[in-house]
C-alpha cells in the first residue's frame, strides 16, 4: 500500500510541468526560463544574514523550512480577483529574494484576465518535500487547486501543481526566498 510521502512523490512527478500561473487556460503561452535559484537552506546551512533591505518582520518567520512554505503556498493559492493584490502584498512581507520582488509585481499589477473574468482560485498545500541530487537545496511545493471566474475560466477541473521554491535562514528561524511556479 503506498504512503503519503509515495503518493506525494508519485502525484510531483506527474504534474511537475503544470503551473499555476494566472493565464487562459486555453492558449499555450510562452515559457521563459527561470533564473536558478540561490543554492541555500536545507539542514541547518545558510547563505549567511539576509540584506538589512531585506529582513522581514519577527512575526513573519516560521520555525522551521517546511513551517515557511506551507504558510507562503496556502497563502498562494487562496485569492479573488478583488483580493489579489492585497494577497500579493502580503507575501511580499513574508518573503526575500527573488519571492519578494516577484509578489510585489503581481500586487502592482495583476493580470488583466483576472479582473476582466472575475478569477479567483481556492486550495491547500498537499505535500512539501526537499530536493534531492540536481534540486538539493530547493523544495517541491505540491498544491491542490480549483480555479473557477467567468470565459475561459468557466469550469475548470482541479488540477494538482508543482512550485519549486527556496527557503532562507534568517536567525533561527525561515523565510521564502523563491518561488517558482510552474516548474
Amino acid at each position: 500500500m503506498p504512503t503519503m510521502r509515495t503518493s506525494a512523490l508519485v502525484t510531483a512527478a506527474a504534474v511537475a510541468l503544470c503551473g499555476c500561473g494566472i493565464s487562459d487556460p486555453y492558449t499555450q503561452a510562452a515559457r521563459t526560463a527561470r533564473p536558478a535559484p540561490a543554492r541555500a537552506v536545507t539542514g541547518g546551512e545558510h547563505d549567511g544574514p539576509l540584506a538589512p533591505s531585506a529582513r522581514v518582520p519577527a512575526g513573519a518567520r516560521a520555525p522551521t523550512p517546511q513551517a515557511a512554505l506551507a504558510r507562503y503556498g496556502a497563502i498562494y493559492v487562496n485569492w479573488t480577483a478583488a483580493t489579489l493584490p492585497a494577497v500579493q502584498r502580503h507575501l511580499t512581507s513574508i518573503s526575500t529574494g527573488q519571492a519578494r520582488p516577484q509578489a510585489l509585481a503581481e500586487s502592482e499589477t495583476p493580470p488583466q484576465a483576472v479582473s476582466t473574468y472575475a478569477v479567483s482560485n481556492s486550495g491547500r498545500v498537499v505535500a512539501i518535500a526537499a530536493g534531492q541530487g540536481p534540486k538539493r537545496g530547493e523544495w517541491a511545493v505540491i498544491t491542490d487547486e480549483q480555479t473557477t471566474g467567468e470565459g475561459p475560466y468557466q469550469s475548470l477541473p482541479a488540477t494538482s501543481h508543482v512550485t519549486w521554491a527556496t527557503v532562507q535562514r534568517d536567525g533561527q528561524r525561515w523565510v521564502v526566498s523563491g518561488w517558482y511556479p510552474g516548474d
